[in-house]
């Protein structure tokens, strides 16, 4: 199964983990790039 994360672009850290749409992703991202004032990118990650 897969988790959809929001990494910062800048650090490389996860700024949320365990979101489960891609629109929820999204939206996450565009509040997120807001507040910060950074890029943020959404990665796949598999669980073992």
């Amino acid at each position: 199964m897969s988790r959809l994360v929001l990494v910062d672009t800048v650090t490389g850290i996860r700024i949320r983990h365990r979101i489960r749409s891609m629109k929820q992703a999204l939206k996450q991202q565009e509040w997120y790039e807001a507040v910060l004032g950074r890029r943020v990118r959404i990665e796949k990650v598999f669980d073992r």
